[in-house]
């Protein structure tokens, strides 16, 4: 189950998200997500709620699924040029948000 964020998070984080992919795709994305930031924090926080990490656990799961959804289906946006845009933005924001959570563990 989903818990560092929600399907509506990300769905508000991009308006083209393919309409088609249902909830429950996106909670597997986030669910995906949540283990990559477990394994790189050594720890699980859905279980023990810090609120130091909370807000970056919840931005860096919604980054990573926005990623995985608009990769798994590009056609809501005007172009691929645009799709390619938004994962790229998303990517640079895990990637930063993931490095704060490795180093402060």
């Amino acid at each position: 189950m989903a818990t560092y964020t929600t399907a509506a998070i990300v769905r508000k984080s991009v308006k083209n998200i393919e309409a088609g992919l249902i909830d429950a795709d996106i909670e597997k994305y986030i669910e995906e997500a949540e283990g990559v930031l477990d394994a790189l924090m050594g720890q699980s926080f859905i279980d023990t709620f810090i609120a130091s990490k909370h807000g970056i656990l919840r931005a860096a799961a919604t980054k990573w699924a926005v990623i995985s959804a608009v990769m798994y289906d590009p056609s809501g946006f005007t172009s691929s040029t645009e799709a390619s845009m938004i994962a790229d933005v998303m990517w640079e924001e895990w990637t930063y948000l993931s490095g704060l959570l490795a180093v402060d563990t």
